[in-house]
């Protein structure tokens, strides 16, 4: 039950935000800062209007075709782009400004949406990001506007993975030219995601990827070297262009993760003399297309309208184990509402369960405002209004503070056993910022169901910036609780929660002390979160946990999910 280790923790299918193997974003970021400073030595001079295709480093354009997503790394900081699909014309653009590390993500969660519909991203589509002709862009890149990179959205495909039975895991796919002939093998590879490698002694698997390639892939160990007796091949199947990758030497947990995991096909348009990957399209078997996150276009099919929520299974709420309640602990499965996107994720399931999901609201005789219903995949995680998991039905409901989240499982389509949880009025009020002192702070309110401060031995603040990895920090974010928190790697770090305005006030603050000027900016650009839960246990594991992200939106969380609703009905 301790959140850190969830699979929701990060985007499922995060982004590979770099220029080439082993480039760290860092460089991105002062190679981003090196060429705004290029283009202020130059004033005066007409702009270039050079749009490289494959982008030129620093620059990296990767595509998304799958998600309809694109991520954009650098660019120089703060600048503003234009981010076109062209396909014998423009069929969708964006427009958005770099964040401190010159990077902008098209249709993912963070980032900005397309304009006025989700362009559904194909085969030989180019995706193009240029500097727009603006105020800023005049005095920050003024040589440079125009100018751009492009990268197209190479021919691939592939499937699941599967286990061969004889000691391997296999995974095909197929990867073709606009000409109709091969991509090169040295231009291609396979990778399988699954953050749950990393589990000794049961797996030795060191890092969350396993690759095959044309010279053997890699699967590394916990010292970052490759383990003896295992790799992966990828091969084409005699003169054809299906494409078969192999990994061998795994146990069987570990072929048991691989199989359970995410595949991806890579293939790009150039590599360098040193190896970099230029043009990159990333092929993610199971994800969806469509809107990104809330408050985006629909695809180019419309939206999918409103209706009534189907009807759940039928069940008895009061059957239910509450989550909050210390005796019912050992049978509770983890159950993660995040209000703002209107998104549930759900783990602890057996793979193959039926769940099903319902959303309450008040007591009247019709308080169910939303249901889904699917199974449990491979991985044990199953998610709700999030790409790879299932939509609501009828209509995405409004999550909010106060609501009754109630998870069942499905046996003969009735009722077997099941939990709720309240969702709690936890939110960041102001994202992180720093005072005229320079101290990092962020502020937020919490309530319990009764209106009253919420203890803060249950909360946990939170920033989350990728970027902080390129620091001394090495992880993802920097947390902040009653114990000091975790700034880690870093000497004197620390974040400190504490109450507002006395024992009656809601109100909180989040303080951050040890940081360098950097990672203060990297703080600030980044998502600030709001945790809480309704209870824990001697371990630390948390138990009814609502998440509060600042600046997410809601409604449909990807492509064919249907628009937000009102009605209510009643449980059968």
């Amino acid at each position: 039950m301790n959140f850190p280790n969830h699979p929701s923790h990060g985007p499922r299918g995060q982004a590979l935000r770099r220029a080439a193997p082993g480039r760290p974003r860092l460089s991105i970021w002062i190679g981003a800062l090196c060429l705004a400073a290029v283009a202020l030595a130059g004033p005066g001079r007409a702009p270039a209007q050079t749009i490289d295709n494959p982008p030129l480093l620093p620059q990296d354009i990767t595509v998304f075709p799958e998600r309809d997503f694109t991520s954009i790394a650098g660019f120089a900081a703060n600048a503003d782009l234009l981010v076109q699909v062209r396909r014998n014309g423009v069929v969708g653009d964006a427009v958005g400004r770099t964040d401190g590390a010159g990077v902008l993500e098209v249709n993912h969660p963070g980032g900005v949406c397309w304009r006025n519909v989700t362009p559904d991203i194909g085969p030989g589509d180019t995706v193009r990001a240029t500097y727009r002709d603006t105020s800023n862009n005049r005095v920050l890149v003024p040589a440079l506007i125009g100018s751009g990179g492009a990268t197209n959205s190479q021919n691939i495909s592939a499937v699941h993975a599967v286990d061969a039975g004889n000691g391997t895991v296999v995974i095909r796919g197929t990867a073709l030219l606009p000409n109709g002939n091969r991509i090169p093998l040295a231009r291609l590879e396979v990778r399988i995601v699954n953050p749950g490698f990393i589990d000794p002694p049961a797996s030795r698997i060191g890092k969350r990827d396993i690759r095959a390639d044309s010279l053997g892939g890699r699967v590394d160990g916990s010292d970052g070297n490759p383990i003896p007796g295992t790799g992966g091949t990828l091969v084409y199947e005699g003169t054809t262009a299906n494409l078969v990758a192999t990994f061998f030497g795994l146990n069987a947990d570990e072929r048991q993760r691989a199989v359970e995991g995410q595949t991806r096909l890579m293939a790009w348009q150039q590599t360098t003399s040193a190896g970099d990957r230029l043009g990159m399209t990333i092929h993610e078997v199971g994800e969806f297309g469509g809107p990104g996150f809330g408050g985006c276009p629909p695809g180019p099919g419309g939206v999918v309208p409103s209706a009534s929520p189907t009807p759940p299974v039928h069940y008895v709420p009061s059957f239910l184990l509450k989550a909050g309640v210390v005796a019912n602990q050992a049978q509770l499965k983890d159950v993660v509402v995040f209000p703002e996107r209107d998104f549930i994720s759900i783990a602890g399931f057996p793979a193959g369960a039926e769940l099903q999901v319902a959303v309450r609201r008040g007591t009247s005789n019709r308080p169910v405002i939303g249901t889904a219903r699917g199974i449990v995949p491979n991985g044990g995680v199953f998610e709700v209004n999030h790409p790879g998991g299932v939509c609501w039905s009828g209509q995405t409901p409004d999550i909010r503070a106060g609501d009754i989240v109630d998870v069942f499982q499905v046996v003969n389509l009735a009722f077997s056993s099941g939990q709720q949880q309240e969702v709690i009025d936890t939110r960041v009020t102001r994202k992180a910022f720093l005072t005229s002192a320079g101290e990092l702070r962020v502020n937020g309110v919490a309530s319990d169901a009764a209106g009253a401060p919420f203890p803060l031995g249950r909360m946990e603040q939170r920033i989350i910036n990728p970027d902080f990895n390129t620091t001394r920090i090495g992880r993802r974010d920097i947390r902040a609780d009653t114990s000091g928190g975790r700034v880690q790697n870093v000497p004197g770090g620390a974040g400190n929660l504490s109450r507002v305005g006395g024992s009656t006030s809601s109100e909180w603050r989040a303080v951050y002390t040890g940081l360098n000027d950097i990672e203060k900016q990297l703080a600030i650009a980044g998502q600030s979160r709001a945790m809480a839960w309704l209870a824990t246990n001697g371990n630390g594991d948390r138990f009814g946990l609502t998440i509060s992200e600042f600046g997410e939106i809601g409604g449909p969380g990807m492509g064919n999910c249907p628009a937000p609703g009102n009605a209510s009905i009643a449980i059968p």
